[in-house]
């Protein structure tokens, strides 16, 4: 709690004495980088029960998890880090999608029609369900966005990490570390 906190006052303090230059930008990744959660005490847990509504109006629940190597995606349009990485999310998931073994559930907390201009916006191909933050919180062990989640075809995570950067190439150093673990599992 206490880092959450320290993180909450640098970056109240950033945001108002600094505009996003690069440098600022820099410095945000900075202090995000030191303050990402990898939440080793998830890793190796059940993932949570759960039951949804897609975009698409199908029902998502947690029974979908068996037998295929899962990415679940925690997010919401107004937040900066969760969009910056959209474009890393998509490239990841058109490596995948042709595998059978393999799908992406993203959990957005935006209600059904900011969700949908969302999707509309960034082109994004995956499975989006709204969800309520109360669920989202419950599915993430609390820890905010973007959080990123890799399950094993037995529902067990094997990949967590919570937090983002806004510089691209920060992006794509965790997502290559994701795309490792997911490449282990097939």
């Amino acid at each position: 709690m206490k880092k959450i906190f320290l993180v909450f006052i640098c970056l109240m303090i950033f945001g108002c004495t600094n505009s996003f230059s690069q440098e600022s930008v820099l410095f945000y990744d900075s202090i995000a980088n030191t303050f990402i959660i990898n939440n080793n005490y998830a890793i190796g847990k059940e993932f949570c029960d759960f039951e949804t509504i897609s975009l698409n109006r199908d029902t998502i629940t947690d029974n979908h998890l068996m037998g295929k190597i899962t990415v679940v995606n925690f997010w919401f349009e107004g937040c900066a880090p969760c969009i910056a990485e959209l474009e890393a999310l998509t490239d990841l998931f058109n490596k995948y999608k042709n595998n059978i073994s393999f799908q992406f559930l993203s959990f957005t907390v935006d209600n059904v029609e900011v969700a949908q201009k969302a999707v509309n916006k960034h082109n994004i191909p995956y499975i989006v369900c709204p969800v309520s933050r109360e669920l989202a919180y419950k599915m993430n062990f609390n820890c905010g966005f973007p959080t990123n989640i890799v399950i094993n075809k037995e529902r067990k995570i094997v990949y967590f990490k919570s937090g983002g950067f806004l510089e691209n190439e920060m992006i794509e150093k965790e997502f290559l570390n994701m795309a490792e673990v997911i490449a282990k599992l097939f």
